[in-house]
């Protein structure tokens, strides 16, 4: 019995064209895998995108309402404003009605006998220290308002400020996801 041969010819038509169909299906492989790679990293960027948008319409939001609050604390501010500047213009209104020198004050005095005596030295005096006071008082009390309302507006700031590093980290956490 004849020994048979089993080496391989690699010129024969046969092995040519499994060589040519091996190289088609890789060739068609590749391409397939390369379209998935494309499309999920387009997909990634598409999320990465998203959170991107996302963070910063948070972050437009949150520094629209801090600006709102903060508009509305120097409202708040302009009005006491107005308020002290209104009770120093009173203070002194009745001061001046007080101390005037026809007014009512005066006529009782004077119908008394006491115009230019000591008790009348004495009222004008305490009369004008009744002034002061109530200028003084409403000089603290302005001060006092304007020291909470930019304590509200710093408050407001720094809420902000950590609401906004919140939205930032959401933000970097999504796209790391």
């Amino acid at each position: 019995m004849a020994t048979p041969n089993y080496t391989v010819n690699y010129d024969d038509k046969r092995f040519q064209q499994v060589k040519n169909e091996e190289a088609t299906a890789l060739r068609e492989t590749q391409g397939t895998y390369d379209k998935m790679i494309n499309g999920s990293d387009s997909y990634y960027q598409q999320q990465i995108d998203a959170s991107k948008e996302w963070g910063d319409k948070q972050s437009e939001l949150q520094q629209a309402q801090t600006d709102f609050a903060i508009e509305k604390v120097e409202q708040t501010k302009a009005q006491a404003k107005k308020d002290y500047e209104k009770e120093q213009r009173g203070a002194y209104t009745d001061y001046q009605k007080q101390t005037n020198q026809y007014g009512v004050n005066a006529e009782q005095q004077a119908a008394q006998g006491l115009q230019g005596s000591g008790y009348s030295e004495s009222t004008r005096t305490s009369m004008y220290n009744t002034y002061q006071n109530r200028y003084m008082a409403a000089r603290e009390s302005y001060n006092k308002a304007i020291l909470n309302y930019d304590n509200s507006i710093k408050e407001a700031q720094l809420a902000n400020n950590a609401q906004l590093a919140q939205i930032a980290y959401e933000t970097l956490q999504k796209q790391l996801e």
